[in-house]
């Protein structure tokens, strides 16, 4: 949780630059609240469209599924640090903060908490992402194998797209 917690804070400090500057250089236009809507929006729209290309459970076979980006990636990546044997404590807790770290960096995630952190309360995305980063790795990790018998990942980005659209529309109309 550390490096998702991190991440997040520079993501938000990274959205309050965006957000501070110079007056001379901005226009009457919140381009700063424009961008995090675009944002949401076409992470939703994506989320969507990823959980429509999906393959229904009744196709799913392990030569047929196609392999999804981040997953694929991650998985390679766990399997080169596995390979290398970790024996101090400490070298176990870089490994795994930097490991959340870096396949973090320049996710979704991170992107949208730039765009809201330009456009909303720092402290409030910080907590809010913070928060959500808790409640996702912590039902991922404990409840991960058991939701998964009864949600598919369908409708989990079809969840994840809905969400993404609703925050949208809400920084449009001023709700955050």
């Amino acid at each position: 949780m550390g490096a998702l917690s991190l991440m997040t804070i520079i993501s938000v400090v990274i959205g309050r630059i965006f957000h501070s500057i110079p007056t001379q250089f901005q226009t009457t236009l919140p381009i700063g609240e424009y961008a995090a809507v675009a944002l949401l929006l076409f992470f939703g729209f994506k989320s969507i469209k990823n959980a429509w290309d999906l393959p229904t459970e009744s196709k799913k076979s392990g030569a047929d599924m196609p392999e999804l980006g981040e997953l694929v990636e991650a998985e390679e990546l766990v399997k080169t640090e596995v390979s290398k044997r970790l024996t101090t404590p400490a070298e176990i807790i870089w490994k795994s903060f930097s490991l959340a770290f870096f396949a973090e960096w320049g996710d979704r995630s991170m992107l949208a908490t730039i765009a809201l952190g330009a456009a909303q309360s720092p402290w409030g995305v910080a907590s809010g992402a913070i928060g959500g980063h808790v409640a996702a790795t912590s039902i991922a990790v404990v409840g991960g194998g058991l939701l998964a018998q009864y949600i598919s990942e369908k409708l989990v980005g079809y969840i994840g797209g809905a969400l993404f659209i609703v925050f949208a529309v809400a920084t449009l109309l001023g709700a955050f």
